[in-house]
């Protein structure tokens, strides 16, 4: 039987456990992580966001909040100092793709560069070990990040939370299910939840876990 889920600001998960471990890819303005602490006040949270107003923005409202970490920063395939980042009028918009932030607000969008951080290398940062839930939004940096999951990482990311941006760039649709493939290959099982949003997906919110423990040498 599934254990119970629940959806948060348009993300699938099974129930956490007490003092979770919890890392934010694509904060935006922190309502997920928000909403996430006033059921688990006892959560660590990692909070990942390129964007240098909301990043601001994430500073007032976890400021004093002593098990929240803030990287300032995109996450990416690789670790570099200097990525470009296209900023969109609606932040929902903002990406490393330069097309889809200006698919969100085609008459106002700039770029700057902002640092760039790898999965492993971010997990090495906040000095976390196992994960409990991984949530990735990130307009389309998801097809960068989530094929560096290998086996080993795997083992440490409990469950994954994914919006896939497909359904604004359909042409995505085949990376997505790639993406998809190789989870399933590391071990994880999925549900996926679909949208009518733009150019519709039947992939816009996926769940992934672990069919056996996350340290089953089967995995």
């Amino acid at each position: 039987m599934l254990a119970a889920s629940v959806c948060l600001r348009g993300h699938t998960f099974h129930h956490l456990g007490p003092r979770p471990i919890v890392v934010d890819l694509g904060a935006n303005d922190g309502g997920f992580a928000a909403e996430l602490l006033d059921h688990h006040p006892d959560a660590t949270v990692v909070l990942v966001e390129g964007d240098p107003f909301l990043v601001g923005r994430l500073q007032e409202r976890f400021g004093t909040h002593g098990n929240v970490l803030l990287y300032s920063g995109l996450i990416g395939a690789t670790s570099r100092a200097k990525a470009p980042f296209h900023l969109s009028r609606i932040p929902e918009g903002n990406s490393v793709h330069a097309a889809l932030a200006r698919s969100w607000s085609s008459d106002e969008t700039r770029t700057i560069e902002v640092p760039m951080t790898d999965l492993r290398g971010l997990l090495a940062l906040a000095r976390l070990g196992d994960v409990d839930l991984l949530k990735v939004d990130v307009e389309g940096s998801e097809y960068d990040v989530l094929p560096t999951i290998d086996h080993e990482l795997a083992g440490r990311l409990a469950q994954v939370s994914v919006e896939f941006h497909d359904f604004a760039a359909p042409e995505w649709r085949g990376k997505t299910e790639t993406c998809i493939a190789h989870l399933e290959r590391l071990g994880y099982a999925y549900r996926a939840r679909p949208t009518p949003l733009r150019h519709g997906s039947p992939y816009f919110d996926c769940h992934f876990w672990h069919r056996v423990p996350a340290h089953d040498p089967r995995v």
